[in-house]
């Protein structure tokens, strides 16, 4: 009985151990489809709406522009998929208050383990760029430029 229950043990161990590589394999193989991001934040009421999906600019940097009103009020985003599926949630790595970023300025993203969104606050009215950076896949750069 104690071989059997050894042996049992052992097939769990195994089997844990070959499923925890099988998976690191199958994600370091398969690519990410960055053209499945939305720009999400107040100004979509946070759903993934098409007008708000990324495109792509070139390499791994993508964009989505967005008409903002210079109200003093800060806009909070983030880059995500239609379900903020994990590996494809991208905020702020560092606290629940967000990044704040202002145009031109670049900020690391977590899409892993977010930490909280991120903040603009318009200085004048108009169209806004966001772009993420997906060269470095761990760590992507988010930044905006005016439109």
């Amino acid at each position: 009985m104690k071989i059997m229950k050894n042996k049992l043990a052992l097939i769990v161990l195994a089997s844990t151990f070959v499923s925890g590589c099988s998976t690191t394999f199958v994600e370091q193989i398969m690519e990410k489809d960055y053209q499945s991001f939305y720009l999400r934040g107040v100004f979509t009421w946070w759903e993934a709406d098409e007008n708000y999906r990324i495109e792509k600019v070139n390499g791994n940097l993508y964009k989505a522009t967005v008409k903002l009103i210079a109200d003093g009020q800060p806009y909070d985003f983030k880059f995500a998929d239609e379900n903020y599926t994990p590996g494809y949630d991208c905020g702020s790595p560092t606290g629940t208050a967000g990044k704040v970023l202002t145009v031109g300025k670049t900020a690391k993203s977590s899409c892993e383990n977010p930490g909280g969104n991120f903040q603009f606050t318009p200085n004048e009215t108009g169209a806004y760029d966001f772009f993420i950076d997906f060269t470095h896949d761990q760590s992507p750069v988010v930044y905006i430029e005016k439109a």
